[in-house]
């Protein structure tokens, strides 16, 4: 198991549209691809990456809140590995399977609860299931990323967002690959 990249960070907005237009007009990060998610949102491109995926929420989110919903880092190697290390450590984590597009997410929290995604390219034979935790204080944290998050997003049908309604036209990103090499230091 091995870490390759920081692949992207998201954050959640009741702003969609005005949001999306400041990373694209501002910092000339190019609306993209993105998954045919059931939830309003957004993918802005550096080059061939989606670096920021921004997430509609229902509301505005509250002070307390994990605005920065969390950063993900391209992983390769083995993901059961990955999971054993994160268990022998009692470090707890939940499995995301996104297999339109080949990828199994492992959301990991640390110990203030931040939630880390660490994307590995999809086996049929991933484990899936979700790990809280052994101690009552590994088990504190799994909740406390749950609670810095609790804004759901909002549902793709319900959206009024320009940008939620027109990604389709910009099509659905490929699948991921396992990652060959790191990226090099610049």
């Amino acid at each position: 198991m091995a870490m390759f990249w920081l692949d992207h960070v998201n954050i959640r907005t009741a702003q969609l549209d005005d949001m999306s237009a400041f990373y694209e007009g501002v910092l000339g990060l190019k609306r993209g691809k993105r998954p045919n998610f059931q939830f309003g949102g957004a993918w802005h491109y550096c080059g061939t990456n989606a670096i920021v995926h921004l997430v509609e929420s229902v509301k505005k989110i509250k002070p307390g809140e994990a605005q920065v919903e969390h950063f993900a880092l391209r992983a390769g190697g083995s993901m059961k590995t990955f999971q054993r290390k994160l268990r022998d450590h009692d470090a707890p984590y939940e499995m995301v399977p996104l297999l339109d597009i080949n990828m199994v997410q492992v959301n990991v929290f640390d110990p203030d609860g931040n939630k880390i995604e660490v994307q590995y390219a999809a086996t049929d034979k991933d484990d899936m299931d979700p790990f809280p935790g052994n101690s009552a204080a590994s088990r504190r944290r799994f909740k406390k990323g749950a609670e810095i998050n609790t804004t759901p997003p909002m549902p793709l049908q319900k959206s009024k967002a320009k940008t939620s309604k027109t990604n389709k036209k910009l099509g659905h990103p490929k699948p991921i690959r396992e990652p060959k090499q790191r990226a090099r230091n610049v």
